[in-house]
């Protein structure tokens, strides 16, 4: 046969892995022991072109802000991911943006000083939403709470049903420090 078919692919020229044609340009990149453009090699979930540094996770690359969204911490009040470089709240084991650091009832969002409760499920209640619900969840000293009372807007019954029980998050009502 004719040894300049195009079927055969050029001796030594490595092929991309981005768009599979051969790569002709003076600088190959070798990610995952793959070759690639320079403007072949991009990220898996925004597309962004990949120039300096790239994450990898089962073959898939990925730009640092991606990759620590799918893989990185997750903020427990939305389940998303929270990228390393992003200010957080934390709560005993619980880590939550900071737009997310919210009273689950009238969703005010918790500031530095401000007391709170954390419910076990990590879900936060803030001090005066709490007491409201204590005391409208109680009718002639009863221990157990009267849900056909609760004065909260939304889902109150879900809400509340857990409140009585909430744990403060350190001793008392916890206050809120930044970085803590």
């Amino acid at each position: 046969g004719d040894i300049s078919s195009p079927q055969k692919p050029p001796e030594g020229i490595p092929q991309c892995a981005g768009c599979n044609q051969h790569i002709l340009d003076k600088f190959i990149l070798k990610v995952l022991d793959r070759h690639w453009h320079s403007s072949c090699l991009k990220c898996a979930d925004c597309q962004m072109q990949l120039a300096d540094r790239c994450f990898s996770r089962a073959g898939s690359v990925y730009c640092k802000e991606d990759f620590f969204k799918r893989f990185g911490t997750k903020c427990t009040a939305c389940q998303q991911g929270i990228p390393p470089t992003q200010v957080v709240r934390k709560a005993q084991d619980f880590v939550y943006h900071l737009h997310c650091f919210a009273c689950i009832i009238c969703s005010r969002q918790l500031a530095t000083g401000d007391e709170f409760y954390l419910m076990e499920d990590g879900r936060l209640v803030c001090k005066e939403d709490y007491e409201t619900a204590k005391q409208n969840g109680r009718s002639g000293g009863e221990a157990a709470p009267d849900h056909h009372h609760c004065q909260a807007a939304g889902n109150a019954e879900e809400r509340l049903q857990k409140l009585p029980q909430a744990r403060p998050a350190r001793s008392g009502a916890a206050l809120l420090r930044d970085g803590a």
